[in-house]
């Protein structure tokens, strides 16, 4: 997988791979599907950025200088499937290539919440309420921290469990309801902030 990333005057490619590509127009770029192609709200264009990167590959990634919620909900319904800070680390940019590799989409833990219902209500998802009976005590309680927004780390501090555990639980309830990650079980649910009552 071959990251294509759109030059700007405030940064260029640094990182020692040849995975990373810096690029200053579109049509400079020769990509496959798998790829990815990561455009920046520097330039006032990001909009058809995003919309004109879509013809290229389903990869798109937003980077931001400042989290914004409506601006990363408008790059998520233009097709972006991440939203990241243009000055993150190569490790936070790296995780947000390996989600988009398994198919996932990829959103600040700061903005994760509160997107995830008003995402579901923009795509006019229906509610998909899951067979709650079929889950267990203990999974109910990790998909009560992922409804409040929690980390793994969060849900296993609260609930005295190691983080390996609380991952296990996670994969298991994203089997069960038939999700890619965490974002993706939380949009299956449509509107859930009603299911928190429910657990």
């Amino acid at each position: 997988m071959k990251h294509y990333l759109m030059a700007t005057s405030q940064s260029s490619v640094d990182f020692d791979s040849q995975d990373w590509v810096e690029f200053s127009t579109l049509e400079d770029i020769n990509c496959t599907k798998e790829d990815s192609i990561w455009v920046s709200t520097f330039h006032k264009n990001w909009r058809d950025n995003i919309i004109a990167a879509r013809s290229k590959c389903p990869n798109i990634v937003l980077l931001t200088y400042q989290y914004n919620r409506p601006e990363m909900q408008t790059a998520l319904m233009l097709g972006a499937r991440a939203y990241c800070h243009a000055l993150g680390q190569y490790s936070l940019l790296n995780s947000v290539s390996r989600v988009l590799k398994e198919g996932g989409i990829w959103v600040p833990s700061e903005l994760y919440a509160s997107t995830t219902s008003a995402v579901a209500t923009t795509l006019n998802l229906k509610a998909k309420t899951p067979e709650i009976g079929t889950l267990t005590a203990r999974e109910k309680d990790v998909l009560t921290g992922i409804l409040e927004g929690l980390s793994n780390k969060e849900i296993a501090r609260n609930l005295k469990l190691t983080e390996r555990t609380i991952k296990e639980h996670v994969g298991t309830l994203l089997k069960k309801l038939n999700a890619k990650d965490r974002i993706g079980l939380l949009l299956s649910l449509g509107e859930f902030s009603h299911l928190k009552d429910a657990l």
